[in-house]
């Protein structure tokens, strides 16, 4: 994956992590190319980690590998939850390892596994009681179907999935005008210069 397509790739899938008001965003990459889109992913990861954004390509033998996008500090707040952590340790993820631990046993099943894990939802920042709603109710029955189901509060996922909105047309504007994902977020300053644009 060249340059251009990892921007584009982001700017959809992954701005409102990279903004900030989520947790973790996963999105699929061409498996053709993969190790010219490794090497894109890691001169990513080395700017915009010293932001607090994490990449990781994930290999899988799925017709596309997976890019996880993160912010360890929101993820580890979204993760210590009660709900969340109540979840994972019936799912065998080893609660007690940190963030890190629970990511590695999260992408060893994203590679390893032909469906995705329901409990990766949690990594995404969905509400536990409606990733919890999901697997009880096996994916039918659900108040609202958005970015996820919604089995909870259909207000809080309005709310979010309108904020989500709000931050993919942002990023997608301004890498459309030729403004890269780097700048954005991979400079000091990105929080004055552009945050007004997500959350406006």
């Amino acid at each position: 994956m060249r340059e251009t397509e990892l921007e584009h790739l982001l700017a959809e899938h992954c701005a409102p992590t990279l903004a900030g008001v989520k947790a973790a965003s996963l999105a699929g990459c061409p498996v053709q190319r993969r190790r010219e889109t490794a090497r894109t992913v890691e001169a990513y990861d080395r700017v915009l980690g010293e932001r607090g954004i994490r990449l990781r390509l994930i290999p899988t033998s799925r017709a596309c590998d997976l890019l996880l996008v993160y912010r360890p500090g929101l993820l580890e707040r979204t993760l210590s939850r009660p709900e969340a952590q109540a979840l994972l340790s019936r799912r065998d993820y080893p609660v007690d390892s940190g963030v890190d631990g629970q990511l590695d046993c999260l992408c060893r099943r994203l590679a390893e596994q032909r469906e995705f894990p329901h409990e990766v939802g949690l990594f995404l920042g969905y509400p536990p009681e409606d990733v919890v709603g999901f697997v009880e109710h096996r994916g039918s029955g659900c108040k609202r179907q958005g970015l996820w189901k919604v089995y909870s509060d259909v207000e809080r996922a309005e709310r979010l999935f309108t904020l989500y909105d709000r931050c993919r047309r942002a990023v997608r504007g301004q890498v459309a005008q030729g403004v890269s994902v780097l700048e954005l977020f991979g400079g000091t300053d990105w929080g004055q210069r552009y945050a007004g644009a997500f959350l406006s």
